[in-house]
């Protein structure tokens, strides 16, 4: 019998007055029409969330709690009212969709899956009509739909191993089971989309694309439910656990992102070739925050990307995004973790977009700015600096692209830099056609130098690249040369030491990573090619009885130096590190890096701390004099450094590794740029010369052409500008 909820769970609230202002967070040619925290939706979590539209053409959010599935008007996104609540077994995972009239609510907490009627929604009616259970049917993890034959297909369910498997909805309130994916062509499904193509070679087919955990990507041809069979499987670098995917609209390209490969990268498929589909590229969004769910639409990509909030991408180069605009439900971090915007749904026809988020509710949006802004892309021609002079004048080009409609607007092309007191803005000078260029001031030497640029368009808003900025930025080291004292690659023992801080595993090991499957979190090589490095309990350690469980556990781990002379001019250590995080919030797991001026009888200074998830990449960074200064450390002939990786409690995964340790040395005096007549000043008999040298060099090139002050084998405007910069 049907259960009638809407006469007791109607409620409408007065949100203006009760909800916390937009302002508290962050965007990007996104705006908040309106907000439901947690509180006004009876929930104690978020999870999915999907939307209906009424044949009358009003609007509803469909929001997945711990507890429910909860309806909320939002024809008025300014005013969204709570309509009914459907409750569930009680589940962090409540996905759903739509078909036709009806509503499909799975959980993972069992009692089966609800079928609700929202025919009379508009009325304030919403109906449970049965939990299903046929078959034995209990949970599952998500479910899709192809609404254009009318079958649901249960993704990780009870049943079938959790393969695929296909209800029938030609009675949408009595669905029955019509098939599943056998164990030979199939295995556990996390997230599908089913599409039936009209068009083109594969007019008349149901096509599953599934995205298949570890496994990686596997599509389906499902047209026959009594014999739906594995057309391909794909991998991809970086391969952690393929969480979900989506068709671009004219169905080439697929859009899978992994929810547990540490690192925002979103992985595009060429799928015109459904047998041998192919990564035609990867896309991030600039910030560290793992991707989530993501659905496309009218050549727009809409992701839900955790801690980052929502993403817009523009998909008119369909392989390479542009990301055109953003909204940040979590700006207390963009760091890796599983919590904060779990999914989207962009697919109302007004335009609204709703977030669900994990902790904070449902968001509903306005990307309209997003969706015409246009979008520039910002490239450097050559390259970008590792050291900049101390006495200023290196070269930075860009060169800046136009998509989706935009134009670069006059003007508005800064470089910003900051040597540690704050950022600071150069104007860039327009070099024609889409070049622009400047040149960095004068820094202090041995600083580490924090840089982006930054072009506004015409459309509105201004772009940076890294995007993110200056939240996310390049670095560069402020120093003419530099000197290689010390190299250790780790292929020789001398005289590390590793001691075990309390940690029930993880010790710090010497060794060749292991490139292991069945644990991810390891590096799978070393960072600069030699082939040994250090790292916390390699999977080769043939003492440790349980390979699979190899991370730092409930404790410490410490590396520690040999005796290191420091005491040379400008002397500074640089580092690859590995380090891979599940739980960065707070930043208690981390790798901790600490200096001893009087080799072990300290004290033990820390110097600098890692509590980012950097993924299954290494990374880089120098602890430069400045540095040492500022942590109150002075260089000398007999320091320690130390480097320990800490596990707090709670536990999770903490995986670390150290590479190409060196100590240099920095040049600060590299003579002054643009002094072509050597007498020690930058004035009117160098510029005489640079004007007498103009044009393309001699070749060869170098050393030819003195004057060619930017190295690119001609004397032009970009030589003068740096001429100009150093005019003494």
């Amino acid at each position: 019998m049907r259960r009638l909820l809407s006469s007791v769970l109607a409620v409408t609230f007065a949100l203006l007055a009760a909800q916390p202002a937009a302002a508290q967070f962050t965007s990007n040619n996104v705006d908040q029409h309106s907000w439901l925290t947690l509180g006004e939706l009876g929930a104690s979590s978020g999870n999915d969330c999907w939307g209906y539209v009424s044949p009358s053409g009003r609007e509803y959010a469909l929001m997945g709690v711990f507890e429910a599935m909860v309806v909320v008007e939002i024809t008025n996104p300014a005013s969204p009212v709570i309509i009914a609540s459907v409750a569930h077994s009680g589940s962090s995972w409540g996905d759903m969709k739509t078909y036709q009239t009806y509503v499909y609510v799975v959980n993972e907490s069992g009692g089966g899956f609800d079928i609700v009627d929202l025919s009379d929604v508009d009325n304030g009616n919403v109906t449970l009509v049965q939990t299903v259970t046929t078959g034995g049917m209990s949970s599952s993890h998500n479910v899709a739909i192809d609404e254009t034959s009318g079958f649901l297909y249960l993704c990780g369910s009870n049943l079938a191993g959790g393969r695929l498997q296909a209800w029938d909805l030609s009675d949408p309130e009595n669905p029955t089971i019509a098939g599943s994916v056998s164990a030979g062509q199939g295995a556990t499904v996390h997230d599908a989309q089913i599409v039936t193509f009209t068009s083109g070679p594969n007019a008349g087919k149901q096509i599953a694309f599934a995205a298949n955990g570890g496994i990686g990507l596997d599509i389906y041809d499902v047209t026959d439910k009594g014999n739906m069979f594995r057309l391909s499987r794909s991998v991809y670098p970086n391969l952690a656990y393929a969480h979900q995917c989506w068709l671009s609209d004219d169905g080439q390209y697929l859009y899978l992102n992994d929810e547990l490969d540490g690192i925002n990268e979103t992985v595009i498929f060429d799928v015109s070739d459904l047998s041998n589909p192919f990564v035609a590229n990867t896309y991030d969004s600039g910030v560290p925050a793992e991707d989530h769910n993501l659905y496309i639409k009218d050549g727009f990509m809409f992701e839900a990307e955790y801690r980052a909030g929502l993403r817009i991408f523009c998909l008119t180069d369909p392989v390479n995004p542009v990301q055109v605009g953003w909204y940040d439900t979590h700006p207390e971090s963009d760091a890796n973790g599983t919590t904060a915007a779990w999914s989207c749904y962009p697919y109302f026809p007004s335009g609204t977009v709703i977030v669900s988020d994990t902790s904070r509710g449902l968001f509903v949006l306005d990307p309209s700015a997003a969706l015409t802004a246009g979008a520039l892309v910002i490239s450097y021609p050559s390259g970008r600096p590792d050291l900049i002079d101390p006495a200023g004048g290196t070269l930075l080009q860009i060169t800046v692209d136009a998509s989706c409609g935009a134009t670069t607007d006059t003007g508005t092309a800064l470089l910003h830099y900051d040597e540690g007191g704050g950022f600071q803005s150069v104007p860039m000078s327009e070099q024609g056609g889409n070049s622009f260029s400047a040149v960095f001031p004068a820094t202090t030497c041995g600083a580490t130098v924090q840089y982006y640029v930054s072009v506004g368009s015409t459309g509105g808003g201004a772009f940076t690249d890294p995007a993110g900025a200056p939240g996310s930025s390049y670095s560069t080291l402020s120093a003419a040369g530099i000197n290689v004292v010390l190299a250790d690659d780790f292929e020789a023992d001398l005289g590390w030491v590793a001691t075990n801080g309390g940690a029930t595993s993880g010790d710090w090991q010497r060794g060749v990573p292991i490139d292991d499957p069945d644990w991810a979190y390891d590096p799978s090589s070393d960072a600069d090619g030699s082939g040994q490095c250090w790292l916390t309990e390699n999977l080769n350690n043939p003492n440790y009885p349980d390979p699979s469980n190899t991370d730092v556990d409930a404790g410490s781990v410490t590396l520690t130096s040999p005796l290191l002379d420091l005491s040379g001019e400008n002397a500074s250590i640089s580092y690859d590190y590995y380090l891979r995080l599940t739980d960065v919030e707070g930043g208690v797991d981390a790798m901790i890096v600490e200096a001893s001026e009087n080799s072990d009888a300290g004290p033990w200074v820390e110097v600098a701390r890692h509590d980012t998830n950097g993924g299954a990449n290494w990374r880089h960074n120098d602890i430069t004099p400045i540095d040492l200064q500022t942590a109150g450390v002075t260089p000398t002939a007999s320091m320690k450094f130390r480097f320990t990786a800490n596990d707090a409690d709670p536990q999770s995964i903490v995986e670390a590794g150290l590479d190409a340790f060196k100590i240099v040395e920095l040049s600060c005096d590299a003579g002054v740029l643009g002094d072509l007549d050597g007498d020690g000043i930058v004035g009117i008999n160098d510029f005489l010369q640079l004007l007498g040298d103009w044009g393309p060099c001699d070749q060869p090139c170098p050393p030819s052409c003195a004057a060619d002050l930017d190295d690119d084998c001609t004397v032009g405007i970009n030589d003068f500008l740096i001429l100009l910069a150093n005019w003494t």
